[in-house]
């Protein structure tokens, strides 16, 4: 925090350090933390240059010869590569040291520049506060504008960009032109002033307005030149949730289409399955993407329904369909997970061990095994905690506490788990 790093300069700085002095002090201790953290012991424990502990040692490298450029002016990265290129691994895919770098360390280096794209990209799909965080770096934003023309969208703005580890700042511009689906186009450029900035808005706008895609596309090159960024550059994590929500709108846009085939054609597979004969392969996927995905969401649903599930299983061994036995037995167990954390918050609530009950019956339904540990868990709990109390209850006469006790004992047999 500034807090922690005031307090730090206060009592092992010589004197007042300047602001320039205060970012240059914090970047070599990082750097000298970055050369310790290289020799971590974990990456040369293991057989092969490209198992991921290698690697994430070899990364540490990488921050370091890039702060050592950034604190020094001492690029040491060329004969750095040098010597990595001697280190052969044993996966040929893999190579050597240097090509390890140059594919899975270089791409994740992060100076503020990528910070500020991926703000910029971030920003089209998820809405961020005025001064938010990105992970160590905060974002105070000076000025954001966003357009839309159909499917198309268009950020424009200027952020103030500051490393929370070395406190280096940056003033930045920014820009990201989104066509739909994975068609994006981003570019960064520090901040030049107001009217350089008003400017840069004004003709981009104008091109987007205009709906000449190939004009904003061509302005944008001229405002940022070579400064290019795209999905690719989001960081890993937050990569994967704007892939996410761009891929909602093609995914439904399929499930509709294997939806229609679907229900269009049903009577004549239902006439097919009944005669014997084998379904058509392009009947056969559609009807298979969208059983697998009722199952789904049959599963997910607040109170599955045993009755639908049935159904919906019974229809695809009729015929003969391949279950996604990996994807339905996670959601299933999620499901599970859920309804489990209801009955450890209200152990004596009759309703909530029914739907309990209810998801047990269902997972001991289906063709293909589920992982009961997590119910187990959650069964034996109750069966510590409160068991012997509503035991003790419907021993004593309490008509509530019998019923509970009998479907408790029911559902112990159904978990193979021992009650008394």
């Amino acid at each position: 925090t500034p807090e922690s790093i005031k307090r730090f300069l206060d009592q092992h700085a010589s004197r007042q350090l300047s602001d320039v002095e205060r970012v240059a002090v914090l970047r070599l201790l990082e750097l000298q933390r970055h050369a310790m953290l290289m020799f971590t012991s974990c990456g040369w424990f293991f057989e092969d240059l490209s198992r991921i502990e290698t690697v994430q040692v070899i990364q540490y490298a990488g921050r370091a010869v890039q702060l050592a450029r950034d604190a020094l002016g001492n690029d040491v990265e060329a004969h750095f590569l040098e010597l990595l290129e001697k280190a052969e691994s044993n996966v040929t895919q893999a190579g050597n040291g240097r090509l390890i770098y140059e594919k899975r360390v270089r791409p994740a280096m992060v100076d503020l520049t990528n910070v500020a794209a991926h703000y910029a990209v971030s920003s089209l799909f998820e809405e961020y506060g005025k001064e938010p965080s990105i992970y160590c770096f905060r974002v105070d934003v000076r000025d954001y504008q966003l357009r839309e023309a159909g499917r198309a969208r268009l950020g424009l703005g200027r952020a103030l960009f500051t490393s929370e580890i070395t406190t280096d700042s940056a003033e930045l511009s920014f820009g990201v032109l989104h066509l739909g689906d994975h068609n994006l186009n981003a570019g960064v450029r520090h901040h030049e002033g107001e009217g350089e900035y008003d400017a840069m808005i004004w003709e981009v706008t104008g091109a987007f307005e205009s709906a000449d895609v190939p004009e904003v596309v061509r302005v944008m090159d001229s405002q940022f030149g070579s400064s290019a960024y795209s999905a690719r550059s989001l960081f890993r994590d937050e990569q994967r949730k704007v892939l996410d929500r761009i891929l909602e709108s093609t995914l439904a846009e399929v499930e509709a289409s294997y939806r229609s085939v679907y229900e269009q054609h049903y009577s004549l597979m239902r006439f097919l399955a009944d005669l014997g004969y084998p379904l058509p392969n392009a009947l056969r996927s559609a009807t298979r993407f969208v059983l697998n995905t009722d199952l789904r969401r049959a599963f997910e649903d607040e109170a599955p329904s045993a009755e639908r599930v049935g159904a919906l299983v019974e229809t695809a061994q009729a015929w003969e369909l391949e279950l996604d036995t990996a994807g339905l037995s996670h959601s299933l167990e999620r499901t599970i997970e859920r309804v489990a954390e209801g009955l450890l918050a209200e152990p004596a609530d009759v309703e909530a061990l029914g739907r309990f009950e209810e998801v047990v019956d269902i997972a001991r339904s289906l063709p293909f095994g589920i992982d009961q540990r997590r119910a187990q868990n959650a069964y034996y709990a109750v069966l510590r905690s409160s068991y012997p109390d509503l035991r003790s209850r419907a021993e004593g006469g309490d008509e509530s506490a019998r019923r509970w006790t009998e479907q408790f004992r029911r559902l112990g047999d159904k978990l193979q788990v021992r009650v008394e």
